[in-house]
């Protein structure tokens, strides 16, 4: 009978007088009230009113992240494996528990140099990982493995990644929407984002697009995954399936909301909400049903669960002691991150706006400046951006120009829907060509809202491929010495199109004027690297 056990047995003995003289019990309670410490801003809001926002967030902001709810169903997961516990008093595995709390340390700093608070939240898996490798080795890390990844949930959304799919879905869900309109003598008329019918026009938003009740429904399908405790390929297509019944129930949920008249009633608009996730988990329900009775599946017994024994043999206690000291380590040096890295600086600043170049460019009093429509824009963010209609040859050419935030975390400009000038405009043909020879590669399209027509061409200048903006976003490359020179510029030219071929070629003869206008100013415009002009008094000293 080794020590460990010995401890175990006069603790179960002597009840909690036992624990409190173990000084494992002690370096524990240590470990989990510094954890606690760490990591409570970053899945707490500061207040009630922000957590009660989150709430909401949970079920309807896309980019939006919810903590508070994630840690607490990521706290149930954990508990189910409560009788796991033993494997991590086990000989563990020093080496590779080492090496993630490494990267853990080298995370959470980055991301507290950065300013990236999401950085050090995704840290708190990595933390939770090399904690069961540490002390547990594989065998806890397979244990735990569920939980730990359900904490990513917590995570918002790539922006890159959100921004790339969020409109293409607005526009699928309008057009699913419609069919069903349609499908039940519900006469309705889709057009972009916009459902037309003959009382009224719907706009699909962001919040009505269904990419938060894809994350939504898919937590909660890993929960029932996890409650039922199924396996391979029966969960694997349960996962897979339930972006397409969110899809589903979301459109259904956007035909309600067209439907009932009291919509716009913001307490309604979300039970809605709540009610129709509540059918897409209950079709999640029935699609395990199914699964189960096409599969076969069945709980797995003692003698073939994934985790291996649970009665492992403990390491010395000596050897436990030493392991939880350096977790303690661990975390003290995270606060001592908090209090001591100094941060990297704030430079974001343009020293010319845009409106100020389109004015300069074009005429002040020759253009007139749009006012955005922040519903359509979405999730759209820029350091500063305007839009301006200028006269050439007679006719109206529209102009926008955006400079990219790239310090922002949570949202970005990357996105298609810069080509729509406005909500409700349907594509009638598109491709990738080059603006004039040698120039850059734009988006053309042409698109058409009732009987007006627009040509538009669009591209994001400075930028790189997807994957090249999604890894620089991700590893906070912008808020580093990694910067890049200049900010990503977003350009759209678009005007009118009468009917026929000759109006068509005027309004590509018009795009390709006010380019040229425009091209040469743009060389050089809003590099990162911004210092505020000195004052006077700055230059006397």
């Amino acid at each position: 009978m080794n020590e460990a056990a010995n401890v175990e047995r006069g603790a179960t003995g002597e009840g909690l007088a036992g624990w409190v003289r173990s000084p494992l019990f002690w370096l524990v309670l240590v470990a989990v009230g510094l954890a606690a410490y760490v990591y409570r801003p970053l899945f707490f809001p500061a207040n009630g009113h922000e957590f009660t926002a989150q709430g909401e967030e949970f079920f309807f902001e896309a980019n939006q992240s919810a903590g508070a709810p994630v840690l607490m169903l990521a706290t149930w997961l954990f508990y189910r494996r409560s009788h796991y516990r033993d494997l991590l008093a086990g000989r563990g595995s020093a080496v590779s528990g080492a090496t993630v709390l490494a990267l853990t340390f080298a995370l959470y700093a980055w991301g507290t140099y950065t300013g990236a608070p999401d950085l050090r939240l995704a840290s708190a898996a990595l933390l939770l990982s090399g904690t069961a490798l540490l002390l547990g080795g594989r065998a806890a890390l397979r244990a735990y493995w569920v939980p730990i990844l359900f904490l990513l949930f917590a995570l918002p959304i790539p922006p890159v990644l959100l921004s790339a799919v969020i409109f293409p879905i607005q526009l699928a869900t309008a057009q699913f929407a419609g069919i069903v309109l349609n499908g039940i003598s519900v006469q309705s008329f889709v057009q972009g984002d916009q459902i037309l019918r003959p009382e009224n026009t719907f706009i699909v938003i962001e919040t009505c697009s269904g990419v938060k009740t894809v994350v939504t429904l898919s937590m909660l399908t890993v929960l029932l995954i996890d409650l039922f405790e199924r396996r391979g390929w029966h969960a694997a297509i349960l996962v897979a399936l339930t972006p397409l019944v969110a899809f589903l129930t979301n459109g259904l949920r956007v035909v309600t909301l067209v439907l009932n008249p009291h919509s716009s009633i913001h307490s309604i608009h979300n039970l809605q909400g709540i009610a129709m996730l509540l059918v897409g988990l209950t079709g999640i329900y029935l699609l395990d049903g199914l699964l189960e009775r096409l599969l076969g599946s069945r709980e797995p017994s003692a003698e073939d669960g994934d985790y291996g024994l649970a009665a492992t043999e403990a390491a010395p206690v000596a050897k436990q002691a030493l392991r939880l000291a350096l977790l303690v380590a661990l975390l003290a040096s995270f606060v001592v991150v908090d209090r001591a890295l100094p941060r990297w600086p704030d430079r974001r600043g343009i020293a010319e706006l845009p409106d100020a170049l389109l004015a300069r460019v074009f005429g002040a009093e020759a253009s007139t400046k749009v006012q955005p429509d922040f519903q359509f824009t979405g999730s759209v963010r820029y350091l500063s951006h305007s839009r301006r209609r200028v006269d050439i040859d007679g006719a109206p050419v529209d102009i926008h120009l955006g400079v990219g935030d790239e310090q922002e975390r949570r949202f970005t400009l990357l996105s298609p829907r810069l080509a729509w000038p406005d909500s409700g405009y349907a594509t009638v043909e598109q491709g990738d060509v080059e603006l004039v020879p040698g120039g850059p590669t734009v988006r053309r399209m042409l698109l058409r809202r009732g009987a007006r027509s627009m040509l538009s061409y669009s591209w994001f200048a400075r930028r790189g491929s997807f994957w090249e903006e999604w890894w620089r976003q991700a590893a906070a490359l912008d808020r580093s010495p990694f910067v890049r020179p200049d900010h990503i510029l977003a350009i759209r030219i678009s005007t009118p199109v009468e009917r026929g071929e000759a109006s068509l070629r005027d309004a590509e003869a018009r795009v390709r004027q006010a380019w040229a206008r425009l091209a040469p100013e743009l060389e050089g415009y809003a590099p990162t690297r911004y210092a505020p002009p000195q004052t006077a008094h700055q230059v006397a000293r």
